[in-house]
Formats: structure tokens, sequence, C-alpha cells
């Protein structure tokens, strides 16, 4: 992926993207909204969720999608970045971003990463129902988030995990590693002897030249996005039963049919308690004729 060096809180220079897409030269003239800072609101999020450690997640998507606020001097995640043929493009909205890569997708394009977390269409076919999610940060970090915690079942290691998450090439994600500890130091604001960074105890991944190495990787990879996309399963059947039940509520059909049964009910409901009435007068009148017999008994004598 092409990239240039730039500040990262204008202290140490890091390796982000920075080609920036330019739709028909409108995006030029007009001012970048950093304040859609999604990205970091849901990384911190699932990181709490999914038992992932503090700022990995954040770490990881400021790698994937980081951006320059020359205004704050800082970086930040972009939500609607899409990635092919290497470069890497940041789209002014999700509307922008979903049209992009529905075009490049019908131009014949597979390798393809999108949003917060740069999560690769090609290689995870069945992460998303449709672009539309794909986008949603809350469904792509959701995504990442998962695969994430698979890479550590197989790896036993978080920053090896990290190191998987990026590709399937053991040499690059051996610089990407590099660069992922950088990122989590400055963002965590602790050294890294304080961060959870021991390596992976599998011997495979000692000398990522090797052919055990480059196996152990895909094996890793491959585990890991079988339980992410069965865990996505789950999700979309809650999600459907949920989005069924909405819908049967608001159904005029269903509504007509529950109106007509309350009815049913009240009605029956008046003829019982009505019955009941009748009977409870009747008995009352036994009652209160037995009682004037009895006194008028008593009165005579």
């Amino acid at each position: 992926m092409e990239k240039v060096c730039v500040k990262y809180s204008g202290i140490l220079p890091l390796l982000v993207f920075a080609v920036i897409f330019i739709p028909s030269g409108v995006l030029a003239k007009k001012t970048v909204d950093f304040r859609n800072n999604s990205c970091h609101a849901n990384t911190k999020s699932q990181e709490y969720i999914g038992g992932i450690p503090t700022d990995l997640l954040t770490s990881i998507s400021l790698a994937e999608t980081g951006r320059w606020n020359p205004k704050k001097k800082e970086m930040f995640a972009w939500p609607w970045t899409v990635t092919w043929g290497g470069k890497g493009r940041y789209f002014p909205t999700k509307k922008s971003a979903v049209n992009a890569v529905a075009e490049l997708q019908y131009s014949g394009v597979k390798n393809i990463d999108v949003g917060c977390m740069q999560v690769n269409l090609k290689y995870h076919p069945k992460a998303f129902r449709d672009l539309d999610e794909a986008f949603d940060p809350v469904s792509n970090i959701n995504y990442a988030r998962r695969f994430l915690a698979g890479l550590y079942k197989s790896t036993g290691s978080w920053i090896q995990a990290a190191a998987n998450y990026h590709s399937t090439n053991p040499l690059l994600n051996l610089n990407y590693q590099t660069k992922i500890l950088e990122i989590w130091r400055k963002v965590s604001g602790v050294s890294l002897n304080n961060l959870p960074t021991n390596p992976s105890k599998d011997p495979a991944y000692r000398d990522p030249k090797t052919r055990l190495a480059q196996m152990a990787l895909l094996n890793s990879r491959f585990k890991a996005r079988l339980e992410a996309e069965r865990g996505e399963k789950k999700g979309n059947k809650a999600r459907r039963q949920l989005e069924a039940w909405r819908k049967a509520r608001t159904s005029p059909n269903l509504l007509a049919h529950t109106a007509a049964k309350k009815k049913a009910k009240l009605v029956q409901r008046q003829k019982s308690e009505l019955k009941n009435d009748s009977k409870n007068f009747s008995k009352k009148r036994l009652e209160q004729l037995a009682k004037w017999r009895k006194n008028r008994y008593f009165f005579q004598r």
C-alpha cells in the first residue's frame, strides 16, 4: 500500500495512508470534517466487549486508516477508507465509499479493503451482508474484533495476532508488528514493557522467512476467519429474529387481528360480569329474604 511519512501526535514519524481520492475534483474544494471519529468510539467499546487489550484495536485502526488532522496535529481513523491496487483512498461520505466499491466489484476488482479496520472483502466474503453493513463502523469493527480474538486464540500472543491480522505475508507482518507497537505505545501513553507484547510460543513464528511460518500464518487466519464468521451468523440470526418481531408488531394484519382479539375478550368479560352480577343479585336477594323472615319470626315471639 502506498504510504508517506507524516507526524503522529507531533512526536515521531509514522508510515500512514496519505493517498486521498478526489472524485471529480469536488473534494479539493471542501473542508474535511474531522469530527467524524466514529472509528475510535467503536474500537474502544469493542475492546471492552471482547476483552481485547486496551487501545490495541484502536492502534490497528490507526495503522490501517490513519488520517492526519493538521489542526489538532494528531491522527485518527477514517471510516470511509477504501484500499485497492495497493493504494488507500479516503472518501468524504459513506455513500461515496459504498458506490466506489460497488463500481469496483462490477468491473471485476475483488481484492478490496473497506472501513475502519480495512476488512478484505475477498478473503472475508461472508463477513457482511452487504456493502452498507461493511462500512458501518459498528459492524466493521465488531467483525475485526472477532477475527483478532481468533488470531490470538491460535497464536497465544496479542502482538502476533495483530501482525497476522495484516496480511498472509509473514515478512510484511513483521514490519506491521513494529508499526503497531509504536502506535500502541503512543496511544496508550505507557512503555512497551507495560503492554501485553509477549511473542507467540509457537516456534513457527521465530523465522518469518520459513515455509513453516507461512503455514502457521495461513492456518491461524483460516481458523480465525471461521470463528469470526460463526459469530457473525449468530449475530445475524439474532438481528433477523428481532427485525421479524418488530415487523410483525407493526403489521396491519397483526394489528387488526390483535384489535379483534381484544374486542372479543372484552365482550366475553362483559358477558361474564353480567352473568356473575345476575347470580350475585339473586343470591343477595335470597339472603335478604331469609334474614327478613328470621327477624320477623323473632319479633313475633
